[in-house]
């Protein structure tokens, strides 16, 4: 009887091991880009702890402790031959991409995605909401803005911004824009184009947001004129920009896990970037007022933080 017992325990061990995917000898690789980077690390815990409840290997790589970055990922690889490649930013998909060899690849917290190579077999969560989400929601906010505003680099958000402007007129709200090829042509270009608008938008353009003084100028021009600032994230928050929505950062690393695990078994859903499943709304109340805007107030239950203005101590 403990003979037959055993023998079924060996059987129902088997079973498992035929269908645990990468939990027996394989391994999922985590490339980061740069794990001082909060959104980076954050982003990699979760993606982790999904893997860990799921009894799934992985082996981690971050680019900024290697002098030789490159050299070294291609070593790992080649010895850890995992089965899928999971990167997180974009110097990090680039790389990994050169030394992938038909291995499944899985990206996220990519700046316009819509840029790189994508091969089969590769799949990715995006950085940002939907387009034509942020922008039903702006209307459903302010509706009574028609006309929004703004800058980009050609080169990084030429496809991003077309995707914005089509489903901006679906909703008949215009797209003011404007490209500028370096950061020293944001100011005369904010210039320009505040004037013609009724609010401006930040996107996730490396060269707009190029650095602290470019934010700094942007918030500062749109002071000077009362224009509001929505943002994509609720960093700028704290810069003046009066609301911000923004993709939520712990369910992106948990969607990638799961996206990783139905990569697994073939079985991925249709389409091959997914849009992030969370996010989170910040309302500036102190611009708000300040500005005067007419907000729709039935809205306000849909915002999940409202930031009232600093008191001075």
């Amino acid at each position: 009887m403990k003979m037959i017992n055993f023998c079924k325990l060996l059987v129902l061990l088997a079973a498992f091991f035929a269908t645990a995917g990468f939990a027996e000898s394989s391994k999922v690789l985590i490339v980061n880009s740069d794990n001082t980077v909060y959104r980076y690390e954050a982003i990699a815990t979760e993606f982790k702890k999904v893997l860990q409840q799921n009894a799934y290997q992985w082996a981690e790589f971050n680019l900024d402790r290697h002098a030789n970055a490159e050299e070294e990922l291609k070593r790992l690889i080649q010895q850890e031959n995992p089965e899928l490649i999971y990167s997180i930013g974009t110097k990090a998909y680039s790389l990994a991409r050169i030394h992938a060899h038909n291995k499944k690849m899985l990206f996220s917290a990519v700046i316009n995605w819509r840029r790189l190579d994508i091969d089969a077999g590769t799949y990715g969560v995006a950085n940002e909401l939907s387009s034509a989400q942020e922008i039903s929601l702006l209307r459903y906010f302010f509706p009574t803005i028609k006309k929004i505003g703004l800058l980009y680099n050609d080169k990084f958000s030429r496809e991003y911004v077309e995707t914005i402007k089509k489903d901006a007129s679906a909703l008949g709200i215009n797209i003011v824009t404007q490209s500028v090829n370096d950061a020293q042509e944001i100011g005369e270009a904010l210039d320009q184009l505040l004037p013609k608008i009724d609010m401006f938008w930040i996107i996730s353009d490396p060269i707009v947001l190029s650095g602290k003084d470019s934010v700094r100028q942007i918030f500062q021009a749109a002071e000077q004129q009362k224009k509001p600032v929505y943002a994509y994230s609720d960093v700028f928050i704290e810069h003046g920009a009066v609301l911000a929505i923004s993709a939520d950062i712990a369910t992106i690393g948990r969607q990638s896990a799961n996206l990783a695990m139905m990569m697994d078994k073939d079985k991925v859903p249709g389409g091959t970037v997914q849009v992030p499943a969370g996010s989170t709304i910040t309302l500036n109340k102190c611009v708000l007022d300040a500005l005067q805007l007419k907000f729709n107030q039935d809205a306000l239950d849909s915002v999940n933080k409202i930031v009232g203005c600093a008191k001075n101590d």
